[in-house]
């Protein structure tokens, strides 16, 4: 009987797989609405719903040994619906126009210095470490959307799978800890929080920056924006350059 009962729940098992989705759905809105209940600023950013959503659900996997290439296929709606999502941030980017538009070769410059910077240290750290040329290559762009550094790290000859894991620990970081930490060193400016946050934590730190505020969530979306672009045009050139120099 309990082989029957175990081999009838085996057959059942992969049916249940339609429930991805709405799975995911239902956990990211019910973790938001916590999160937006909170009021004290070091536990809300703690309770990071996309944070909490990808640890519970790769908890469950590993804990119930299920397949993630099953889980993944099933929930590929949702992967395809991330670059619609990107171009919807272009809402409160409208919003802020006006604003934005003043600053323009300020933010220009600022991501400008901001992805050089990242790359160089990236590129030190590699060294200092005796990481491997792909290692290396895989963590020069990484302070971009995933689509961009996917595109980049191929070019590079580095490892894109990881990169993209890279880019979501990134942008996870930056919406968990980035208002934080722009608190602690005195930056209340709304401006240059959300340059910070675009530049830096790309979409999953704007989509923090949009629920921080409207002006915030603007200018992380231009900021976003013009790091992809420039990021496109910059590390291509750079990287070459730095393995030239000091390899």
């Amino acid at each position: 009987m309990t082989n029957f009962t175990f081999s009838a729940i085996s057959e059942l098992q992969p049916n249940l797989w339609w429930l991805s989705i709405p799975f995911i759905i239902v956990l990211f809105l019910a973790l938001r609405a916590v999160n937006q209940s909170i009021k004290n600023s070091v536990f809300k950013s703690l309770t990071n719903p996309v944070f909490l959503s990808i640890s519970i659900i790769a908890l469950l996997l590993i804990n119930l040994n299920l397949p993630y290439t099953q889980f993944a296929s099933h929930s590929k709606l949702l992967s395809w619906l991330l670059e619609p999502a990107i171009v919807a941030l272009a809402l409160p980017l409208y919003q802020q126009f006006t604003h934005v538009r003043k600053n323009l070769l300020l933010i220009v410059a600022t991501c400008s210095l901001g992805i050089v910077n990242a790359t160089v240290v990236a590129f030190l750290l590699s060294i200092l470490f005796s990481a491997p040329a792909q290692l290396s290559a895989s963590v020069a762009a990484l302070s971009v959307t995933t689509p961009i550094s996917l595109i980049v790290t191929d070019s590079l000859g580095g490892i894109s799978s990881l990169a993209a894991a890279l880019v979501i620990f990134i942008g996870l970081l930056g919406a968990l800890f980035g208002f934080m930490l722009c608190k602690l060193i005195n930056i209340f400016n709304r401006e240059s929080q959300g340059v910070a946050m675009g530049t830096a934590c790309h979409a999953i730190g704007t989509a923090a920056a949009i629920a921080e505020h409207p002006k915030v969530g603007a200018y992380s979306s231009v900021a976003m924006a013009l790091s992809a672009l420039l990021t496109a045009i910059i590390v291509p050139l750079l990287y070459p350059f730095l393995v030239n120099i000091l390899l």
